[in-house]
């Protein structure tokens, strides 16, 4: 199984928000196999997703609108 790193997502917006959220979901099904993650009820919301490989935090971080952090190099 390769690395994985737990990381946060947010997003610049509301609209970005409206806009990426399904392909952001989707990115991260993908890899973890799981369908649901805990979010907070702000919008945008802070998601903190199952701990995912190095290649889905990229394609998340090349998403225009999503912002990321990584909860391991705290």
């Amino acid at each position: 199984m390769p690395d994985r790193q737990r990381i946060y997502y947010t997003f610049d917006s509301a609209e970005s928000y409206m806009h990426l959220q399904d392909q952001v979901v989707k990115i991260i099904q993908e890899d973890t196999g799981k369908e649901f993650w805990i979010c907070n009820r702000a919008l945008p919301p802070s998601c903190y997703p199952p701990p995912l490989t190095t290649d889905t935090i990229d394609k998340l971080k090349e998403l225009d609108g999503v912002k990321v952090g990584n909860l391991d190099e705290d």
